[in-house]
């Protein structure tokens, strides 16, 4: 069963019970390959997904007519500066895939633009609240990268809820400053392993002390 954002944080509150074999899908960025194989996949089997979005490149790829250009993920990010709407998902596109998706913030630059950092947060949540109408609390840091003076400025802004790119357990015990997620490689043995390894506490622990 794959939560959506909303069933995720209620289970990290302790208000929600999901199904067995429950998994929080998520995808960074909004590389525009979501749309073209992520999207059509996962609605074909009835599942879904959260994308967080860096709001300036979906901003910038929306001014332009949108031409898909596949390329790996290092040809993207050389891209995504000069030529965004080739490798950014637009907010058509966007529009389309909320059957399937939940969207959140991923900052406004993925703090790669010269702007305050308190505005990363601002104006990537007033960009979901005007494009898509909602009010989000959750938040991406960027690289996975936060410390205390980000997560201090990123709470009164609102948010609620922060994703890493740490791995772990999450747990039904109200701690939302750092969720924890695996990085998925391609690899269907290597998948079932980390899904066993991670959704046992003591399991993960001693894999994660002995992998360090």
């Amino acid at each position: 069963y794959t939560l959506s954002a909303e069933e995720f944080l209620a289970f990290k509150k302790g208000n929600y019970k999901p199904p067995k074999k429950s998994l929080l899908l998520t995808f960074d960025d909004g590389w525009r390959d979501l749309y073209f194989y992520a999207y059509p996949i996962l609605k074909k089997y009835g599942l879904k997904a959260t994308a967080f979005l860096v709001t300036s490149w979906v901003e910038r790829a929306s001014w332009k007519k949108a031409e898909f250009y596949p390329c790996s993920h290092r040809e993207c990010k050389a891209l995504v500066k000069k030529k965004p709407e080739k490798v950014v998902l637009n907010w058509n596109e966007v529009e389309k895939m909320r059957d399937v998706f939940d969207f959140h913030p991923h900052t406004h630059t993925h703090f790669e633009d010269k702007i305050c950092v308190k505005e990363e947060f601002e104006i990537s949540k007033e960009i979901h609240k005007k494009r898509l109408g909602i009010e989000s609390k959750h938040l991406c840091w960027p690289r996975g990268y936060y410390d205390e003076r980000l997560f201090s400025l990123a709470k009164t802004c609102g948010y609620e809820i922060f994703y890493t790119t740490e791995r772990g357990t999450n747990l039904p015990d109200g701690r939302l400053e750092a969720i924890k997620r695996i990085a998925v490689k391609p690899s269907l043995f290597w998948f079932k392993k980390a899904l066993f390894i991670y959704s046992h506490k003591i399991v993960s622990d001693i894999y994660l002390k002995f992998r360090k």
